[in-house]
């Protein structure tokens, strides 16, 4: 018998302030032209990201053909949409929607038994599962087969968290769950006689619930009572019903704790055009980690259940964009099927020594660095005795030595990370401007742009260009001018280039956070405007480009926390998130992005330099200290050069840059 109707565990909250924003990654179209017929829809069912291959593994069905055919494919796919046929001489009955499951890297499945990397899908025609080596090599078409029930739409996922004993969960569409070990052998959890799709294990922060199997109701239809419910059942088979969207559930996925990117299936079986994967940024999960998404089936629209350590809320969180043709069980247009996150653990630089810039140059002044066109990396510093601006140019020729550390012993450390006579030596800006502020650069359109704060406050701006001819570059006309707008500030500012536009961000008097954008092209500016949300700090921000997504990075004004803001591609802000791991600073924050990676520096507390790193996914490592931190009382500065990270720091010992480099 089903489980009783109860009350359920979640209250209900109004939809959320800042819904989910998609991206479409990639749609399919062809793939069953020759096969099935011409323009043949290709609807995506299961879908799951392997670590190991850094791609999405999806399972592409068409629609007008016999269920008995065995029909349905695998395809790779990269973030940038590219996709292939994966395993090509494997397929799987067009009866059942192939769901998914990737043996993680660690964890308790590996201690029972399974292989990282090895790959489990539900081939049908009923409850047959199938297993596949990371390559997609068949190691078992039928490696198990449940015997009961009309296939495994339920879904696959592993005990990550132990209390099931690190077994395969495999739940059949009509209410039975099996755990299933590593040889194949398998039992009956329990038998729910409801109609299930979705299926996870929540995490341990997950309040009373923690480590539960948590399963979704589907429903058998328009009028079943039980569809949209979403039931836990913990170890000793108690079940309770942890929330109710009301209709169709169909997908569940716990948001990781350092974040990730979401990718949603979608599927039209009236027209080609809805048949994709929709992307949800890492950015929209920093205020969200540890909740559980709700995907409904028949209404595109998605769900959170949060939990603040006892109690449980339920909320809606927005909706697919674009064209809805599904009218309900008896009307099937456009439906979402299975989503995943693709979390990948960013890699952490190795550092060169640190070493000091030539010239003997004195600051107390952040430097600013950036490359021009000709990848020659320029840094403006500021002069501790005259504050007067000064420029220092690395050729793009420069030999580094690739030689790393992670030895904090100096005795083992390499020789210069760049050749000191590469460097042009310290020379004044032509224009002869001063300032009592760090300066700030970036390039845009080929021409790299300087920026300073005058004594009375205004933001000024100089572009700073190469001609073919000419090595190191020079400044040219129309010489220092006013950013438009007439703000004034009294903290230096900060630039980046995103989406073809050139970026500052500035503080106004009253520690509020603004934006001006140049144009591409360098045609026009837009004026100063406030950051959406509000938002205050009492030194520069910092902005960056990642991901397609301008990012706001700031100090927290009382608690020091590093703060995040994130605009996506089509306007709309997350709110202010902190960076995972509780780090704390008392000056600017710096970051740069750099070979598919976000690298943000802080100067902690105890004066030493740290770093968080966010991979291709945007997971997060945490706060990490630099080996060999140099002592500072101002923050560090980071640039990048291709693929070649530099970080500036100066040493509370002499007042000289230093610099080191990592790939």
């Amino acid at each position: 018998m089903p489980p009783p109707r109860s009350k359920s565990f979640s209250a209900t909250l109004a939809p959320t302030d800042y819904p989910y924003n998609f991206t479409e990654i990639v749609s399919f179209k062809g793939d069953f032209d020759e096969t099935v017929r011409p323009g043949e829809v290709v609807n995506p069912k299961g879908i799951a990201y392997h670590r190991g291959l850094d791609r999405l593994l999806v399972s592409l069905s068409p629609f007008n053909i016999d269920l008995g055919s065995r029909s349905q494919i695998l395809n790779s796919i990269s973030r940038d949409g590219a996709r292939g046929r994966f395993s090509p001489g494997y397929q799987m009955y067009r009866a059942v929607e192939s769901k998914i499951a990737v043996v993680p890297d660690s964890g308790p499945p590996l201690a029972a038994g399974f292989t990282p990397g090895e790959i489990f899908l539900g081939r049908g025609p009923l409850t047959e599962i199938s297993r596949l080596s990371a390559t997609g090599e068949v190691l078992n078409d039928v490696w198990v087969n449940l015997n009961e029930g009309t296939g495994i739409w339920g879904g696959l996922c592993f005990d990550t968290e132990g209390e099931f004993g690190g077994r395969l969960i495999a739940v059949e569409s009509n209410g039975k769950i099996y755990l299933v070990n590593a040889d194949g052998s398998f039992e009956l959890l329990v038998d729910m006689v409801l109609r299930l799709e979705g299926v996870t294990v929540a995490p341990s922060t997950f309040g009373r619930f923690s480590k539960n199997i948590i399963v979704g109701c589907e429903g058998s239809g328009d009028n079943d009572p039980h569809g949209g419910e979403i039931f836990a059942i913990d170890k000793d088979l108690e079940i309770g019903m942890l929330a109710n969207i009301g209709y169709a559930a169909e997908h569940l996925e716990f948001i990781p704790p350092m974040g990730g990117t979401y990718y949603q299936n979608q599927l039209a079986f009236d027209r080609e055009r809805e048949n994709r994967i929709l992307c949800v940024s890492s950015s929209q999960f920093l205020t969200r980690g540890g909740r559980l998404i709700v995907v409904n089936e028949m209404t595109g629209e998605l769900w959170e259940v949060a939990t603040n350590g006892s109690g449980y809320t339920q909320q809606p969180v927005g909706s697919v964009p674009g064209r809805w043709s599904t009218s309900g069980f008896y009307v099937q247009g456009t439906e979402l099927e299975a989503g995943c996150f693709a979390v990948k653990q960013p890699r952490l630089p190795q550092w060169s020594a640190w070493e000091a810039l030539p010239g003997s140059f004195i600051t107390d002044r952040a430097p600013a660095a950036a490359p021009n066109f000709k990848g020659e990396l320029v840094v403006f510093g500021t002069d501790q005795s005259n504050r007067e601006l000064f420029i220092n140019t690395l050729g793009a020729g420069a030999v580094l030595n690739e030689a790393i550390v992670s030895d904090p012993d100096t005795s083992n450390r390499p020789p210069d990370p760049v050749d000191p006579g590469d460097w042009e030596g310290w020379q004044p800006e032509p224009g002869g401007v001063r300032t009592e502020y760090a300066p700030a650069c970036t390039l845009h359109n080929n021409r790299l742009y300087a920026f300073t704060v005058g004594s009375d406050g205004a933001i000024n701006h100089k572009y700073y260009t190469t001609e073919e001819e000419q090595s190191p570059a020079t400044f040219m006309d129309p010489g220092w001018e006013p950013v438009p707008g007439g703000m004034l500030t009294g903290t230096g500012v900060n630039c980046a280039n995103v989406n073809g536009r050139l970026v500052v961000c500035a503080l106004s008097n009253d520690k509020k956070i603004f934006l001006n954008e140049l144009a591409p092209g360098g045609r026009y500016w837009s004026g100063w405007y406030r950051v959406p949300g509000g938002g205050s700090t009492n030194v520069t921000p910092s902005v960056v480009s990642f991901q397609d997504e301008l990012y706001v990075l700031i100090k927290g004004l009382s608690s020091n926390r590093i703060l995040l803001k994130a605009r996506s591609v089509d306007g709309n802000w997350t709110p202010w998130s902190e960076l995972p791991g509780n780090g704390r600073t008392d000056a600017a924050v710096t970051s740069v992005a750099a070979g598919g990676q976000l690298y943000v520096f802080i100067k902690g507390t105890d004066r030493r330099q740290y770093l968080n790193v966010a991979s291709e996914t945007g997971t997060w490592s945490g706060w990490q200290a630099l080996p060999d931190a140099k002592l500072s009382d101002i923050p560090v500065t980071s640039a990048a050069s291709g693929d070649r990270l530099y970080v500036f720091s100066r040493s509370n010992q002499d007042q000289q840059l230093y610099v080191r480099t990592a790939v």
